[in-house]
């Protein structure tokens, strides 16, 4: 009898598994602009933004939540920042949610780099979050503040140029602050000279101890780690063939400015009768012209005042190999 009602018991308790298991089964909680907006202003931290997918948080047990804990220095500004790249992910269906961004924008702290980089998440981007959703959902309200930031937060220049990029021909009113933007960088010829030269030496390091590796695994190919001294570098860096195409073309690269860039970027996509000329001004700038002959290829058609100035860049002396392959690019594309 006890036998039976044990053997009762155990199908009984099989309903309870299935139920069980197709409630974990089901379907994951969607973010919502109202349950997003709530999370930027403070509620519980709900959904995290992982790449281009928003999904639903899940807690971590106990330590791993508490090492979490530490390396992300506290889950608000996390979790506000991860709420603006969601809504940011929805485009324009957010629209309902400007307003609690534009108020994040005025409130939100600025960018904190928790020292985590290597071990947790580095930098919360809780204003650049917010300033890249309010490009991304593409709602003219944000102009006139995004402009704010941009004439105000040289620190946010570079996500404010690319929310302004991502409005288009809507930002066309703000072409002449992207325009004084880019024109105040071109003329900074002693603070790019200086970011050139400490780029040049790391570029230079980084060869030389390229280097030396190649070298030893040449010499030692059964090894898989190699140490060497300081001395080995310097000997590197005396060989390094600085008038090879290769490395010229290296040093163009590493001697570049993302803020002037996205202002290149955000003029070619206002599209706007003053935003052209700046464009094929730029060309003029060794350090910028690749950037400058990249954004002319893409305007279709190829506006002609553009032509002898990439004709100019491909016969200059003094503009560099990637610059010049730019230049001759933009022109075999345009036909």
């Amino acid at each position: 009898m006890g036998r039976a009602v044990i053997g009762l018991r155990a199908w009984l308790a099989i309903p309870a598994v299935l139920i069980g298991l197709l409630a974990s089964q089901r379907a994951p909680e969607l973010p919502t602009v109202q349950g997003l907006v709530g999370q930027l202003e403070g509620g519980p931290f709900r959904f995290r933004a992982e790449g281009d997918r928003c999904s639903l948080r899940r807690e971590a047990a106990f330590p791993a939540s508490l090492v979490s804990w530490l390396m992300e220095g506290g889950d608000d500004l996390t979790s506000r920042a991860d709420a603006a790249r969601c809504l940011g992910q929805l485009g324009p269906a957010a629209r309902p949610a400007v307003p609690a961004l534009l108020r994040a924008l005025d409130s939100a702290p600025g960018d904190r780099d928790t020292g985590h980089g290597y071990a947790g998440v580095g930098i919360i981007s809780v204003r650049s979050a917010v300033i890249e959703a309010l490009g991304r959902i593409g709602d003219g309200r944000a102009l006139g503040p995004l402009a704010e930031v941009l004439a105000t937060q040289p620190a946010h220049a570079r996500v404010s140029l690319e929310a302004l990029q991502a409005l288009g021909p809507q930002a066309s009113g703000q072409a002449g602050l992207i325009t004084a933007v880019l024109e105040a960088r071109i003329a900074d010829r002693a603070g790019r000279a200086q970011a050139c030269r400490r780029a040049v030496l790391a570029l230079d390091e980084r060869l030389a101890r390229e280097a030396v590796v190649q070298r030893l695994e040449r010499q030692h190919p059964e090894r898989t780690r190699h140490v060497f001294q300081d001395a080995d570098v310097a000997a590197a860096l005396r060989t390094l063939d600085r008038r090879s195409p290769d490395y010229l073309k290296q040093r163009e690269g590493v001697c570049r400015d993302p803020v002037a860039e996205a202002a290149l970027r955000a003029l070619a996509a206002i599209r706007c009768a003053t935003c052209l000329p700046p464009i094929v001004s730029a060309l003029r700038e060794p350090w910028l012209a690749s950037a400058a002959a990249w954004e002319l290829g893409r305007i279709r058609p190829l506006p002609p005042a553009a032509v002898p100035a990439l004709r100019a860049v491909i016969a200059s002396p003094s503009h560099g190999p990637l610059a010049r392959e730019s230049a001759r690019t933009a022109l075999l594309d345009s036909g």
